[in-house]
C-alpha cells in the first residue's frame, strides 16, 4: 500500500465516479480500476458498490476513507516539517544600509524567493560601518553597504550606481538653480556624523570649497525617510539619492534644484567574506548582484 492509492480511492469516494478519478488524478481509468482491485484483494473486502448516484463506498470502504484521510493528514505534516527542517540549514543572512534596504531591495527580495523558494532571508538593517564590522567577523553571509568596505578580509563588488540630488519641497521659497556660494543661504537637512553618507557628502562639498561649519543644519536626523519628510513641509533643503525622492518627484511633492558645482553619485556595494566556502551561497550572491540594479523598485 502507498500513499497515492490512499489518494485515489479519496477522489472515487468524493467524486462518486471511477471515471471522474481517473480524469482529475491524470490516469487512465483501466489503471485506476486496477489499483482498486488490488486494494480490494490487500483487504480481502469490496470497498465500493455502485447506486444510481454513482460508486459508494461499502462499510469496510468507509471505514478506509477515513483512515485514508487522517494518514494523508499527517503525510503533508510530516512533508511540511521535513521542509521547514531543511530550509533551517538554507538561510542566507543579509545586511543592508538603510537606503538600499528601504528603497533598492524590496524589489530584490521578491525575485529571489521566487527563483530560490528553498532559501529564507534573514535582513537586519543597520549603517555601513557597521555592516563592515559584522561582515569582517562573519557575523552575515552577504552585506550592501555605501562605499567600499574598509576590512581587508571582505571582498566586494559594486551593485549600484544612484545620483545624488539637491532637492526641496515643491512650495519651498528657492530657485531652481544655485550657485556653489548660495548655498550658505538656506537651511540644510542632513543625517548625523556617525553616518557613512554623511561623511561622504561632507567631502565632496569640502572638494568643492564647502565649509561645514559656515552651512546652516538647523539639526540632525536619523535616516533619509526623515530628511524626505522635512524637505517635503519645507523645513529646508536637502542632498538625496534618487532612488528614494522619485515617486515623491513624480507626484510633485520634492523638485531638484541645479547646483552644478557638487554632482555625484552614491555607490553601493556588496559585500562578504573573502574566507567564505559556502558554495550554494556564493551562487546565491552571485545571482542577488546579477538582478539587483534591474531590480530596484
Amino acid at each position: 500500500m502507498n500513499i497515492n492509492n490512499f489518494k485515489m480511492f479519496i477522489k472515487i469516494v468524493e467524486t462518486r465516479s471511477i471515471s471522474k478519478a481517473s480524469e482529475q488524478m491524470n490516469i487512465s481509468q483501466s489503471a485506476l480500476s486496477q489499483q482498486l482491485r488490488v486494494m480490494e484483494q490487500e483487504f480481502g473486502a469490496n470497498l465500493l458498490e455502485r447506486s444510481y448516484n454513482g460508486v459508494i463506498p461499502t462499510d469496510i470502504g468507509i471505514i478506509l476513507y477515513n483512515y485514508a484521510l487522517e494518514i494523508l493528514s499527517s503525510f503533508d505534516r510530516m512533508s511540511s516539517d521535513i521542509i521547514n527542517a531543511k530550509n533551517q540549514h538554507k538561510t542566507i543572512k543579509i545586511l543592508a544600509s538603510p537606503c538600499a534596504y528601504s528603497y533598492a531591495l524590496p524589489c530584490t527580495f521578491y525575485h529571489l524567493k521566487n527563483n530560490y523558494p528553498e532559501y529564507s532571508l534573514q535582513v537586519e538593517v543597520t549603517s555601513s560601518n557597521t555592516i563592515d564590522e559584522k561582515m569582517s567577523k562573519g557575523q552575515a553571509d552577504m552585506g550592501i553597504i555605501i562605499g567600499k568596505p574598509s576590512s581587508k578580509n571582505l571582498s566586494s563588488k559594486k551593485v549600484i550606481s544612484d545620483r545624488v540630488f539637491l532637492v526641496a519641497g515643491e512650495k519651498m521659497n528657492v530657485p531652481s538653480k544655485l550657485e556653489c556660494q548660495e548655498l550658505y543661504n538656506y537651511p540644510l537637512l542632513m543625517l548625523n556624523e556617525a553616518h557613512k553618507s554623511r561623511k561622504i557628502l561632507d567631502n565632496m562639498l569640502k572638494k568643492i570649497g564647502i565649509s561645514i561649519n559656515r552651512l546652516y543644519i538647523p539639526y540632525t536626523l536619523e535616516s533619509t525617510e526623515s530628511i524626505k519628510l522635512s524637505v517635503i513641509n519645507g523645513f529646508g533643503l536637502a542632498f538625496l539619492p534618487y532612488m528614494a525622492i522619485k515617486k515623491e518627484i513624480y507626484n510633485k511633492q520634492i523638485r531638484i534644484v541645479e547646483y552644478p558645482c557638487a554632482e555625484f553619485i552614491n555607490e553601493y556595494y556588496s559585500i562578504k567574506n573573502k574566507n567564505s566556502e559556502n558554495c550554494s551561497l556564493s551562487k546565491l550572491i552571485k545571482y542577488i548582484e546579477t538582478i539587483l540594479k534591474e531590480t530596484i523598485c
